[in-house]
């Protein structure tokens, strides 16, 4: 089932079909929202009028009263910024429910961001838990978090190790990491 609204804050908490206290979809559910939301705030020149795409393969739950939706079962994320996988999305909105707060991915996170061009990448993050923060345009990867730009990676080499990545590009290691660097010139090394 797919739900159609300008935002996640129409679908899930004015529309009178979900207006219970808590309202589950079932199977192959989503959302589909406008930018109102600021979901994509990984992204410095967001396309006026883009819209962001949420959908779960198990179920989607909004809880009014907790001003939050859960997503569940091979979440994908489709946003002009970013993609997102993971296995459950927990999105907390403002408590006048004004945008996203917060967003929680957990378990398998895959995030690539998306260049200006769409032609090619953008940085690829990995972890087992992600938390977004709109407001500040940055992504946080917890739970052995590596990111990979090309062919270089950054690399955790300790659990409790956390990875940032901003919407202008920075990214940030919090703990003990590697990185590796690929060479591609050949032979490479020194004579």
């Amino acid at each position: 089932m797919r739900f159609a609204a300008t935002g996640l804050l129409i679908l899930a908490f004015a529309c009178p079909l979900l207006n219970a206290q808590e309202t589950r979809t079932g199977e192959a559910s989503g959302v589909r929202q406008a930018d109102p939301l600021g979901f994509g705030g990984l992204s410095k020149n967001r396309p006026k009028g883009s819209t962001t795409e949420i959908t779960a393969q198990k179920d989607a739950t909004f809880n009014d009263k907790e001003n939050k939706a859960i997503f569940s079962g091979e979440v994908r994320v489709k946003d002009p910024a970013f993609l997102l996988s993971c296995d459950t999305l927990t999105v907390f909105l403002l408590k006048d429910r004004s945008g996203i707060e917060h967003a929680e991915a957990q378990g398998n996170v895959v995030i690539v961001q998306q260049t200006e061009n769409r032609s090619e990448k953008g940085a690829v993050g990995r972890s087992r838990q992600a938390v977004y923060v709109p407001s500040k345009g940055e992504v946080t990867l917890i739970g052995w978090p590596e990111v990979q730009q090309g062919i270089n990676r950054h690399v955790s080499t300790e659990q409790g190790t956390r990875m940032i990545m901003n919407r202008d590009g920075r990214a940030t290691t919090e703990g003990a990491s590697k990185t590796v660097i690929t060479d591609t010139e050949g032979a490479g090394g020194l004579p």
